[in-house]
């Protein structure tokens, strides 16, 4: 390693502290850390690039900070001008979309204001188009997502992103379009492509994937299809990154060096015209991409990488990918926050390692294999760490998709385009050819997909396990005689026999309240035993809070069978997310106020007359009652879990009619150290006389941050405060833990108070 390549590492690890910061350093430390660096250059320089590596990163977090929404702007009517970024996303219910601020035209005297923001508009009669630009009358909300365990930050990657604030824009005479989208504008061209892409593919099955690699708008993949691409390791594939980049510059490279080498006149400038035009096709096809985050790295990576060639500069590929490296912090000190940005690196650094150099030289297929293995065992660690689980056929999905995507899709993808150019209806034959190619691979990919057991699923793994597990890859990488690889392979341990949560005894069991925004769902743990008590909302046919915030929890506590799901009543907010838990978990017993909801799945409806003892805890429903005598939130399933740890009671949506039918028919139950919240703290339940015969601890609020509702209600926090309940909301704490055990009281926990960092939201 030459003095370059350990700046460059200490410069990296100078930075990568930045992610573990649970707030931001003063601007002196900074200052100070500063000049610290300047001055102990000359003597100790890998101190001094680690100084310059942590301040370069944290200063440009303090700038993404200091750009966020004010907080007294929050749920304030706002007017504004700018223009409308990357491609629109158009559901059922909306129209989603980023939007650069130009200006702020009321309230006036706006000193500090995001430049770019998320915004919805439920307005399905307009169309907004990338380029376009806009005056809008909108509300916005600081950068607030859910929290909850081994779950998506969204606030980190609105960080990453750069976006300031979200919202959705008013009903008002003031929307107006100001202006159409410039012909030299990116989005005005990436929003023809896709127009012709759909009029070209016509509904075909692979319209969305070929949207993925041509544009990078994934929104039309289906959840059936991303399933595929995780359970073989083969989603890489449809980001456009490093490998799609490096095909359309390799094509143009290979293609123009041809033919200039037929040219008497220019045949000694034909690698330096091949680089000029193969980076500009790069830089296109990054364009098609919005220039996304991958992109642009994979972008600056290519340009160093052919900017040595192209002056001739004979660099070992170490020397190479350090310089590329480099490049990529100075230009986004926080790359390393995104997971892309170590699978790509560490990829590339693998495979170099595992070919470049060896002694024994073998064929292309050979070495085709050695890469995928040594990829496949290399980035193992960090795909547990990152996501959880690792798919086992990964190695053979990816010999066969990475060639075939490599040398058969892509390059005909960008022959269609090509042609489409010069005659759109032949461009259209291509397409759907493309399309049958990838057709061809599909079946592939499915059939690996449904052998069994063809991913492996971890609990969480830790920093530590991720850390000893890359050591390991490293020493295995060695030349033979090193280190026994047999030893080496002791350092993977900890990744893949993980130290599980102790189990639950007897008598003991906890509760998760999954923060699912305006919604319900709860998971009750016992001593084998899983119950799950409401699944959120659904907001389309490809997105619901099941699949997004309940399977991945549940996957990652390695739940095999839920033993009891019970959907306390038919609305969205608590029963959205229903069928997507059915049809993913092998379901024992389904409880509900609403069986004609799920015909077919011998529901059961829930009733104060049925309990059942399991592993110490008491499970009763006491409403509704068996009589029927109440519809819609009032025959919500109440259900009490208690035992001789505590309590808790979970009421789903009931309003004050069902709480004096309890009150009358069942106040010697209602008693509970811990209380979800009837209907989310709305002023139509928790009546005076309800909370007092309950008398909780602790009242839990599943709510939406700046939900339309107002929930919780002032007036009953009030109630609750009055009786002396300690109070806790989903919106402020995300996913909340609570655990009975050892006869000590309900132990409570805020996940996000615990995995709190710099980026997410504060009070």
């Amino acid at each position: 390693m030459n003095k370059f390549q350990q700046m460059t590492l200490f410069f990296c690890i100078g930075i990568l502290p930045v992610q573990l910061l649970i707030a931001l350093p003063p601007i002196y430390i900074l200052i100070l850390a500063f000049f610290v660096a300047l001055g102990v250059y000359k003597w100790a320089k890998w101190l001094s690039f680690l100084l310059f590596g942590f301040v370069m990163a944290t200063g440009y977090a303090a700038w993404i900070n200091n750009n966020g929404l004010p907080r007294d702007l929050e749920s304030k009517e706002v007017l504004i001008s700018g223009q409308v970024i990357g491609l629109p996303i158009q559901t059922d219910r909306s129209t989603g979309f980023l939007f650069k601020v130009d200006k702020v035209l009321s309230p006036a005297n706006i000193v500090a204001f995001p430049t770019k923001i998320r915004l919805n508009w439920y307005n399905l009669d307009k169309q907004v188009r990338s380029a376009e630009r806009w005056q809008l009358l909108v509300k916005l909300k600081r950068p607030h997502g859910l929290i909850n365990p081994h779950g998506f930050d969204f606030e980190k990657w609105l960080f990453q992103q750069q976006i300031g604030a979200t919202g959705y824009v008013r009903k008002s005479t003031n929307n107006q379009r100001m202006g159409e989208a410039s012909r030299w504008a990116i989005g005005y061209w990436r929003e023809s492509l896709k127009k012709y892409l759909e009029e070209a593919l016509n509904e075909q099955q692979q319209a969305g994937i070929i949207n993925a690699l041509v544009l990078g708008d994934r929104q039309s993949i289906t959840p059936g299809e991303w399933r595929v691409f995780r359970q073989t390791g083969t989603s890489h594939l449809i980001a456009i990154s490093g490998l799609h980049i490096g095909l359309a510059s390799a094509l143009f490279f290979g293609v123009v060096r041809w033919f200039v080498l037929r040219l008497p006149t220019l045949r000694g400038s034909a690698t330096r015209c091949a680089i000029i035009v193969s980076i500009a096709a790069a830089t296109g096809y990054a364009a098609l991409a919005g220039f996304s985050i991958p992109t642009q790295r994979a972008l600056i990576m290519l340009v160093v990488i052919m900017g040595g060639v192209f002056w001739q500069r004979h660099y070992n590929p170490f020397h190479v990918i350090s310089m590329a490296l480099l490049a990529v912090l100075i230009y986004d000190p926080l790359a390393p926050m995104s997971v892309g940005f170590w699978l790509s690196f560490c990829a590339v650094f693998i495979i170099l390692h595992a070919v470049v150099g060896r002694m024994e030289k073998v064929g292309f297929i050979k070495q085709l294999l050695y890469a995928q293995w040594w990829v496949s065992i290399g980035l193992m660690p960090l795909v547990l760490y990152f996501f959880h689980e690792v798919s086992l056929v990964a190695p053979l999905a990816n010999i066969v998709a990475i060639p075939f995507v490599s040398f058969a899709i892509v390059p005909m993808l960008i022959i269609a385009l090509l042609i489409a150019l010069i005659a759109p209806s032949a461009g259209a034959y291509a397409l759907k050819f493309s399309a049958l190619l990838i057709d061809v691979l599909w079946q592939f990919l499915e059939a690996l997909a449904s052998v069994d057991y063809s991913t492996l699923m971890m609990p969480e793994v830790s920093i530590f396990a991720c850390i000893t597990a890359m050591v390991g890859v490293v020493f295995l990488l060695m030349p033979k005689g090193f280190i026994p690889k047999p030893l080496v392979c002791v350092l993977f341990l900890p990744v893949l026999f993980p130290i599980h949560e102790k189990s639950l005894a007897y008598g003991e069991f906890k509760l998760v309240l999954l923060d699912v925004g305006q919604g319900l769902s709860a998971v009750v743990h016992s001593a084998d035993n899983t119950l799950v008590f409401d699944t959120g909302a659904k907001y389309s046919e490809k997105s619901d809070l099941a699949s997004r915030v309940l399977v991945p929890y549940l996957n990652s506590v390695r739940t095999k069978q839920i033993k009891q799901l019970i959907i306390s009543h038919g609305d969205n907010d608590h029963a959205g997310g229903a069928q997507t838990v059915l049809n993913t978990f092998d379901v024992n017993r389904l409880y509900t106020s609403v069986p004609e909801l799920f015909k077919g799945y011998n529901p059961l409806h829930c009733e104060n007359t049925i309990s059942w003892h399991l592993n110490g805890v008491l499970f009763e429903f006491i409403n509704p009652s068996a009589d029927n005598l109440f519809e819609g939130n009032n025959a919500s399933c109440v259900l009490k879990v208690s035992s001789v740890n505590g309590s808790v009671l979970l009421t789903g949506d009931i309003e004050k009619s069902a709480e004096y039918s309890l009150l009358q028919y069942k106040g010697h139950q209602l008693k509970a150290d811990v209380m979800i919240a009837p209907h989310h703290g709305s002023t139509t339940s928790s009546s005076e006389k309800f909370i007092k015969a309950v008398d909780p601890d602790v009242v839990l609020f599943p709510v939406g941050y700046k939900n339309r509702f107002g929930f919780p209600k002032q007036e009953v926090i009030e109630r609750y405060e009055k009786q002396g309940s300690r109070r806790l909301d989903t919106a402020r704490h995300g996913a909340i833990i609570v655990r009975f055990y050892n006869h000590q009281g309900p132990r409570i926990e805020s996940v996000r108070e615990q995995t709190a960092k710099f980026w997410n939201w504060r009070h």
